[in-house]
């Protein structure tokens, strides 16, 4: 079977605005059938109640003239109401006994067919829509049960009929005046719909319009005055944008840096002569491929570091914390150190799990490898929350800024004597450097070191 495209629905159901603007029409439109159906019902109940009042007042016109005489009712030639004594005036009146036999009927009656009445008893009362045999269209029909003398000895129903066409007539009218109004009043509100929604969608058409721009190279991030309620949006995307390009130039550099880093001990390796003293070449390819294996660790270190920012949720420190500081106490079990830590359970940090472990496993093996048994290590979130505030003190021998700065560098350490090759710090320095923070170590009055580093 072909299927049947309708390219204006496919359009429509392919914007957000569109879906919006056909559900809030679609709701809109059922909303004015369902109030048109209610104001309908209750005008026509209206008129009903009014046309039931009306038709009992003319009862009571008959009720005033009639006479009874034995087992009957005698009424007058000439009624009061005027209508009663015309014929086809559309006011129809008559009278039937306990058997449902019309004993009277008026003067307007005289051209219609055999008239059928169902008896009512005393103080029943009947309303009723009734079509005629032999009359176009409907009546509106009102009877009563009266009795006439003691115990119910002459029971009577009188009964009106009215030509209901006028009462139609009015309907029609109110029906076809009120689906005007309501017809322009949709059509204004279908209007006011559409520019709310093109007001209150104009921020994502700009954020739309603004990624197009950025697609064909025309900004390299996403500028505008955005509601708030998008701000995170674009300030998410801006990040994933930024950490993209600056991952992109890191990987960059980093080939350019291990390529260039590898250039001295390959050349070094290329000048060894097995043929004079084998030991001291021996040493040297050794140190060579040492010095080769950490400068390939710390660029594949650098090469994956994580993007700067978490953009969706923040890791919590405090297990991280603790998991370290565990393991930490166990590898350095023949060197215990006093560990005094400070971390509150909602502390988070927005950024990659990995590179968090990086800052602290470096900083805290560090202060237990050059410490003197005793550490503390505070981590909380700053008055920026999305900024994290680690602080290492120990009581080692202590870093002036100058041999800071020193340590920092790639290879070198401040202890020759400990094992290890020199690049933890320095990627310590990169990670923070790549979350735009600040890592600071100064000397401490009694001696030891304290690091602050803010993420």
């Amino acid at each position: 079977m072909r299927s049947i495209n309708f390219p204006l629905l496919s359009y429509i159901l392919g914007s957000l605005k569109g879906r919006l603007a056909l559900v809030t029409s679609l709701v809109l439109v059922g909303f004015i059938l369902l109030i048109s159906g209610v104001l309908e019902h209750a005008y026509r109940t209206s008129l009903n109640e009014a046309k039931q009042r009306e038709l009992q007042v003319y009862i009571y016109t008959l009720l005033a003239v009639a006479e009874p005489e034995g087992k009957t009712l005698i009424l007058p030639p000439s009624l009061p109401e005027q209508r009663f004594n015309q014929p086809d005036s559309g006011l129809v009146g008559a009278v039937i006994d306990r058997e449902g036999e019309i004993i009277w009927r008026s003067e307007s009656a005289l051209a219609m067919p055999q008239l059928e009445f169902y008896p009512l008893s005393q103080g029943q009362e009947s309303y009723s829509q009734v079509s005629v045999p032999g009359e176009e269209g409907s009546y509106s029909s009102f009877r009563q049960g009266v009795a006439w003398g003691l115990e119910d000895e002459n029971l009577f129903t009188f009964a009106v009929l009215e030509d209901a066409a006028p009462l139609q007539a009015q309907v029609g009218q109110f029906r076809s005046t009120m689906w005007h109004w309501l017809g322009l009043g949709a059509l204004l509100l279908i209007l006011a719909q559409w520019l709310v929604l093109r007001w209150g969608f104009a921020p994502l058409t700009a954020l739309a319009n603004a990624l197009q721009e950025m697609q064909r190279g025309g900004a390299d991030r996403l500028e505008g005055n955005f509601p708030r309620e998008l701000r995170p949006l674009t300030d998410n995307l801006n990040l994933l944008i930024e950490n993209e390009r600056r991952q992109r130039e890191k990987t960059r550099h980093t080939l350019a840096d291990l390529a260039h880093s590898l250039k001295t001990p390959l050349a070094v390796l290329k000048g060894l002569k097995f043929s004079g003293d084998s030991t001291t070449a021996g040493k040297t390819l050794t140190d060579q491929v040492q010095r080769m294996d950490s400068i390939i660790s710390y660029q594949l270190q650098r090469a994956v570091t994580s993007s700067p920012k978490s953009i969706i949720r923040g890791t919590p420190v405090a297990p991280l914390l603790h998991k370290i500081l565990d393991a930490l106490e166990k590898v350095y079990r023949s060197k215990p150190c006093d560990v005094e830590s400070s971390c509150a359970e909602n502390t988070l940090f927005y950024g990659d799990e990995g590179d968090l472990m990086e800052v602290l496993g470096n900083l805290l093996d560090n202060a237990y490898k050059y410490g003197d048994g005793k550490l503390s290590v505070a981590v909380e979130n700053m008055e920026d929350t999305r900024k994290l505030s680690i602080r290492i003190k120990d009581n080692g021998p202590g870093l002036d800024s100058e041999k800071w700065q020193a340590v920092t560098q790639r290879g070198v350490r401040a202890d020759e004597q400990q094992p290890g090759q020199g690049i933890g710090l320095a990627v310590v320095v990169d990670i923070v450097e790549s979350y735009e923070g600040q890592i600071n170590a100064a000397p401490l009055p009694q001696g030891g070191t304290e690091i602050t580093v803010q993420l």
